[in-house]
């Protein structure tokens, strides 16, 4: 054979080799292919996680809902701080008193975070709950809290202080009272007791009486019921069920006023001021603690209102909504002071309209009629 020949023959071989193995390929993955047409089996859940690469990767399958299917089995209560809903915050509240969240008792119970009503906890790795709330100096602290398992809890102050505590056995509902001697901040810890198990408790607070301006009472809701006071400091105390206070005080014209108001945290106070007519006159609305300053132009009795911001929107359907804004406030009260007054109007520059006619004329063929039309618009009325 020649050397031609021989190459010729080794030439077809290898095409031959070549068609071969192409054609074991495209059998190869056609029957892949089709392995990944069949139906999947209706599974539980779908392990959608890649391989290690090496060469072990279950395929993908796409359009399949991930979901799992809840189990009959009976199974221990355990929580971690992504299934936690303390008080509405979605996840566990602060472990320390540091790393408390507030709740507010006197707003509505609703859905939103700190107006919720119960609490999980879990010795293996939750065993305590911190909030604080806001108090004014003279009311009652009473809380309630029914428990799943063995959870006491205490009330601290605002120098880490407990005030008070309550720690029954087993599941009996735990409760304190406490008169507030400060207007401010106080802390409610619930931790699990001995043999304490996983679960969830529920609480009842409820803040009784007022003491607005150390009167035992609370001030007048209205201009014409407003509490007398003189020049000083007071506290007070704001909520869903009485979100203004009005006092009343004499002052001279010429002589300075002055309101000083401190907010509880998260919450918005104003101060609104109005002249012996019954006038309004000035606000201070910052978000916060606020203070006002006017100089009086008559003699007489002037007021004051405190009320809450936003609280209630009225514009909520079917009916109205308490957005935020309770808890104790202390407000000072100065007159014959120096102050600034209050600055005026910023004056506007004029605009004085002058009506103009344009006549745009049509183009066919073009644009330049559109650009004309929409440049004389405002031309013609301030030109």
């Amino acid at each position: 054979m020649s050397k031609y020949k021989a190459k010729a023959a080794i030439g077809v071989l290898i095409a031959v080799l070549m068609i071969s193995g192409a054609f074991v390929g495209m059998t190869a993955q056609n029957k892949n292919a089709a392995m990944d047409s069949l139906p999947v089996e209706n599974k539980d859940t779908v392990d959608v996680t890649p391989g290690s690469g090496n060469g072990e990767e279950k395929p993908y399958v796409l359009d399949k809902s991930v979901r799992e299917i809840p189990s009959d089995e009976a199974s221990t209560a355990s929580y971690t701080g992504e299934e936690e809903n303390d008080m509405n915050y979605n996840t566990d509240t602060g472990n320390s008193i540091l790393q408390s969240l507030p709740i507010y008792p006197g707003e509505p119970n609703d859905a939103a975070p700190g107006r919720g009503t119960t609490g999980q906890l879990d010795p293996s790795g939750d065993k305590n709950d911190w909030f604080y709330f806001s108090v004014c100096q003279g009311q009652k602290i009473s809380i309630e809290m029914t428990p799943d398992s063995n959870y006491d809890m205490e009330l601290v102050d605002s120098q880490a202080t407990t005030v008070a505590s309550s720690e029954n056995t087993g599941t009996t509902p735990e409760s304190l009272e406490y008169t507030a001697d400060i207007t401010g901040k106080y802390f409610l810890h619930i931790y699990t007791g001995d043999g304490a198990e996983a679960g969830s408790y529920t609480l009842d607070i409820s803040l009784v009486g007022q003491n607005d301006a150390g009167s035992g009472k609370d001030a007048g809701d209205t201009i014409d019921s407003a509490m007398s006071i003189t020049p000083g400091s007071y506290d007070g105390y704001l909520d869903s069920t009485d979100w203004a206070d009005w006092y009343s005080f004499t002052a001279n014209s010429g002589q300075g006023i002055k309101v000083t108001l401190k907010c509880p945290d998260k919450s918005d106070f104003d101060v609104h001021l109005y002249n012996p007519s019954g006038e309004w006159v000035y606000s201070a609305q910052w978000y916060g603690d606020d203070t006002l300053e006017y100089p009086a132009d008559a003699s007489g009795t002037w007021k004051i209102k405190i009320d809450a911001f936003p609280g209630w929107d009225t514009s909520k359907w079917p009916s109205n909504y308490f957005l935020y804004g309770s808890g104790g406030y202390q407000m000072t009260l100065e007159v014959g002071v120096s102050v600034e007054a209050p600055p005026g109007p910023v004056p506007q520059p004029d605009i004085t309209p002058v009506a103009q006619t344009f006549i745009v004329n049509d183009v066919p063929d073009g644009s330049s009629d559109e650009y004309a039309y929409l440049a004389a618009v405002p031309a013609a009325n301030y030109l």
